[in-house]
């Protein structure tokens, strides 16, 4: 099992009502391949997705410690400019204007703490045109979703962290899990709202 933030858990057998599918899930759990490593899609699965201009699909765990070094290494597949795109988990997100890469992730160190481990939002970069999309997205239970053109690179950002294909690699958000607010563990932490707040006033312009 890898290392997940202190705000992702399982829940307890008494959290779980007796008849509840979850009951059956939470067990699986206890075996499930939640480890550190990544899956790999190419971008051929249907005509929707060649419709976007990406060339592969991943998902990655990496220990929670991990993250952040993770998200700005994969950063290096982006061009000079980005978007900061964010928002509530289970709500549409909002996409930033686009800013130099390099401010956007120093002004964005601020937050290191809450992007890696507040599971209340999703979070995430992304570069689009017409000859290609690059996205480094990373959903509420904190793994990375990446979509890139670049797999060569990508494959080499993995080796460089000690990540591995693996065919049968499972996520947290597949199992019952409890998110629980990022200041219950740290009163410092900028709460959920506004820090959604803080971003929307910075980052969205238009």
């Amino acid at each position: 099992m890898i290392e997940l933030p202190p705000t992702l858990r399982a829940p307890r057998i008494d959290e779980v009502p007796k008849n509840s599918p979850a009951l059956e899930l939470l067990k699986q759990r206890e075996r499930a391949n939640i480890v550190q490593g990544y899956k790999l899609l190419q971008n051929n699965e249907s005509e929707e997705q060649q419709q976007l201009p990406f060339n592969f699909y991943a998902e990655v765990n990496i220990d929670n410690s991990k993250l952040w070094e993770l998200i700005i290494s994969l950063s290096e597949e982006l061009p000079d400019v980005a978007s900061l795109i964010f928002g509530y988990e289970g709500e549409e997100p909002w996409y930033g204007d686009y800013f130099d890469k390099i401010e956007l992730l120093i002004d964005l160190v601020e937050f290191k703490k809450e992007i890696v481990q507040d599971t209340f939002i999703d979070i995430g970069l992304i570069y689009s045109d017409e000859d290609k999309l690059i996205e480094i997205f990373i959903p509420e239970s904190k793994y990375v979703k990446f979509w890139g053109v670049d797999e060569e690179s990508f494959r080499k950002i993995m080796n460089d962290f000690n990540l591995r294909e693996i065919e049968n690699i499972e996520f947290v958000d597949e199992y019952p899990k409890v998110r629980e607010p990022l200041t219950l563990f740290d009163k410092k932490a900028i709460p959920t709202d506004e820090l959604i707040e803080r971003l929307t006033e910075e980052y969205i312009k238009n």
